[in-house]
């Protein structure tokens, strides 16, 4: 198996993220999981998130550019056909018994949102709501826009249906009127998630059914 695949486009997300789209090939993975993501002669890799569907024809990753990083700049810098070296997939955070009657609650920050992103499009009749911790208003995923998607911002304030002022972690209110019985899958950073995850336990969620990955 080939582990290079050519590069198909950048999509910019904002001024901080981008969209990198390669080109699939025969890898198949489930929603959820990560791949490995380098470019050949470049001895960093780094992990990320899909966040394409299980049967779309590319590979996916939301990247966020990191001011002092070397491989997020570079990546970010390819040209169509360019080559980036992808190793996996790999990881477990992903729905192994997948029920389309049971509500699913995600709650992510920044591009923790990726795999929640492949598993609303691998699976679109899905019963979610997703609330998603932006810096900024850009930073917004907008095809998944829609009364489900809450967006929780930072550092600005905007008068918009489903967006409110201040981190996410500033919001759990919310999740008193959620059904307790939801699987809930919790993706950011390690502050936000142990927080959210002390909420749900303390509002009697099942801990059976949280269920968590760390962005670093």
């Amino acid at each position: 198996m080939s582990y290079i695949h050519k590069t198909l486009s950048i999509e910019n997300v904002g001024k901080a993220n981008y969209v990198l789209k390669v080109e699939k090939k025969d890898v198949k993975f489930k929603a959820g999981q990560f791949f490995s993501v380098g470019i050949p002669n470049l001895i960093i890799n780094r992990e990320y998130s899909v966040c394409s569907g299980e049967k779309e024809n590319q590979l996916e990753f939301l990247i966020r550019e990191i001011d002092e990083g070397i491989l997020s700049k570079q990546l970010r810098n390819l040209k169509v056909n360019d080559p980036v070296k992808i190793l996996g997939p790999y990881g477990n955070f992903y729905i192994k018994n997948f029920d389309l009657k049971k509500n699913y609650i995600f709650i992510a920050s920044g591009t923790g949102i990726s795999p929640f992103m492949s598993l609303i499009k691998t699976n679109p009749s899905l019963n979610y709501k997703l609330f998603h911790g932006i810096r900024y208003i850009e930073d917004s995923i907008n095809n998944l826009i829609n009364d489900r998607y809450l967006r929780f911002i930072s550092r600005e304030k905007k008068d918009i249906k489903n967006c409110f002022h201040g981190r996410i972690t500033e919001h759990l209110n919310f999740l008193e009127n959620e059904n307790k019985d939801s699987f809930v899958f919790l993706c950011g950073n390690s502050a936000m998630v142990t927080e959210v995850y002390d909420k749900l336990i303390n509002l009697n969620f099942k801990s059976k059914n949280i269920f968590t990955e760390i962005f670093f």
